[in-house]
């Protein structure tokens, strides 16, 4: 159950709103209907409107003259768009995280990589996109950029919404998460970013060639 617990409700009505389509509870396509939602987060609308222009921004949500707003479905093409975008920049903030990070923050990456490892056991493909989400947005934290993460966040987000199922094994990707974690641990900017680059564009390749994209 999501509850609103905090002052800024705008903010934090935003960010349930972001975990709800991150975890499926609100998928693409579907209506965004304000009455049920307020009633559900226990708000008015005023902060959950401010919450759907954000959204809208981040290309998370649409709204639609006289229809509403609905959480936005993207084209296969699309997608594969978003990942050339993220192999643009991802490998920066792995490189920014190389030289940014403290040996604290490395240490909770490789917990999170840990973490990883014990969900992918589950074989539940939501666990595990969730927990694969918490790792890329760790390392781009660690870079120190805020614009960076702010992005990768958003059209992350945006692929584990309109994808279902899982485009490489868990296996594949425990293993690529730890050679880019290896990379970050040894201080090899060089390394981490040409790790991160391959991590994505295997996924990239495997998006390609699917089917398994939500229909438009």
């Amino acid at each position: 159950m999501y509850k609103v617990e905090y002052e800024d409700l705008a903010q934090q009505v935003h960010k349930l709103l972001k975990q709800m389509i991150l975890q499926g509870d609100l998928k693409t396509g579907q209506r965004l209907a304000q009455d049920e939602l307020a009633e559900r987060l226990g708000v008015s609308r005023t902060p959950l409107l401010s919450a759907f222009s954000k959204l809208e921004r981040e290309m998370l949500v649409e709204t639609i003259p006289r229809r509403g707003s609905f959480v936005r479905s993207y084209s296969h093409k699309e997608l594969i768009d978003i990942y050339d975008i993220r192999l643009r920049l991802e490998p920066l903030g792995a490189r920014g995280a190389t030289e940014q990070a403290t040996d604290a923050e490395i240490a909770e990456l490789e917990r999170i990589t840990d973490e990883y490892e014990r969900i992918i056991v589950t074989e539940d493909p939501g666990r595990v996109k969730e927990h694969d989400h918490e790792f890329h947005l760790a390392l781009m934290g660690m870079s120190r950029n805020e614009f960076l993460r702010n992005i990768i966040s958003s059209n992350n987000i945006i692929l584990i919404a309109n994808i279902q199922g899982l485009l490489k094994s868990p296996a594949e990707s425990l293993a690529q998460h730890r050679s880019i974690v290896a990379a970050v641990r040894s201080r090899d900017p060089d390394v981490a970013e040409e790790q991160m680059y391959h991590h994505l564009f295997t996924s990239r390749a495997s998006l390609v060639h699917s089917t398994i994209v939500e229909p438009k």
